[in-house]
């Protein structure tokens, strides 16, 4: 008896036969089920809104450090889809294996500044606003890959070297137009931001010391955007040419809200504080440079830096 004919009498068993079929069936359902999972974890087919979180981030001893802990943080949430857009002319090996072994879904882009727009030296790090072209390239892709009235979500832009409460994501997700909270440690004071009426159903004024004549003196971790209004306004996006404190509230707030009452507070009627700018300082390397001037060769480790 030939292959063929033993494959042949094998299959014209009803037993055989019931049984492959079963088989495949399982597997349509196990593949129906996981497709499906995956997909309403990030794409708006959820439940409830999907968190689109836009990420910049840039070459530094405590970039991955800090990318580690935004992802243990983000880890903790559904629902969610992490766009991480480096400053860079192509994508790092070090951004690369933090995103691949952390486990939240996500969106890897890059995009380099100019170098004109680059901190010098003799600046201080708040002087020129950072993540300006590698925000709007983040708002580019949502604009391409998400239809108005089908994907449902929140945008927030979510700094790598802020701390975060997990509450403040969850409470994000109600935001109709525009919602606001206080931040820790922004304007050089201990916190910044909303000021609500007695009962805290809506804003009454802003807590800030820089600039408080600005229309909207919110900081950039202070405030989410319903995704409609990002996919309706297609132009909206951040410019170098704005003033210092202005160049995310500019674009995001005062189009589309014009007046602070019309502003959703979050935290507790903006009594609490759920997000903070907690800087990672430059670790200190000084026996570092001196021994690399030395000629020594330290030993091999595959996460530096």
């Amino acid at each position: 008896m030939t292959v063929w004919q033993l494959v042949r009498a094998i299959w014209t068993s009803l037993r055989c036969r019931a049984a492959v079929f079963v088989c495949i069936f399982l597997i349509t359902v196990y593949l129906y089920i996981i497709g499906n999972q995956n997909k309403a974890h990030f794409n708006g087919y959820a439940d409830r809104p999907v968190l689109y979180i836009i990420t910049a981030t840039y070459q530094r001893y405590v970039q991955r450090a800090e990318l580690t802990r935004m992802c243990n943080t983000l880890n903790n949430l559904k629902d969610i889809l992490w766009i991480i857009v480096e400053d860079s002319t192509e994508p790092t090996w070090v951004v690369s294996n933090i995103l691949n072994n952390c486990g939240v879904p996500f969106i890897h882009l890059n995009i380099p500044t100019p170098s004109s727009e680059k901190p010098k030296a003799n600046e201080p790090f708040w002087f020129r606003p950072k993540g300006i072209l590698q925000r709007n390239l983040g708002l580019q892709w949502l604009r391409q890959n998400l239809i108005l009235g089908r994907n449902k979500g929140v945008l927030y832009i979510a700094d790598d070297d802020n701390s975060y409460n997990l509450r403040i994501f969850e409470e994000m997700r109600s935001t109709k137009r525009v919602s606001t909270w206080p931040v820790g440690f922004a304007g050089e004071l201990p916190w910044e931001g909303c000021v609500t009426s007695r009962n805290r159903s809506h804003i009454v004024s802003m807590w800030s010391a820089y600039k408080p004549e600005r229309p909207f003196p919110i900081d950039m971790a202070g405030f989410a955007v319903n995704i409609d209004l990002i996919l309706k306004h297609k132009h909206a996006g951040f410019d170098y040419r704005r003033s210092r404190g202005m160049a995310g509230i500019a674009v995001f707030v005062r189009p589309w809200v014009k007046e602070l009452e019309r502003l959703e507070p979050l935290a507790d009627g903006c009594r609490k504080i759920l997000v903070w700018h907690t800087r990672t300082s430059e670790p200190l390397l000084t026996l570092w440079n001196k021994l690399e001037s030395q000629g020594v060769i330290p030993p091999s480790i595959d996460d530096w830096p």
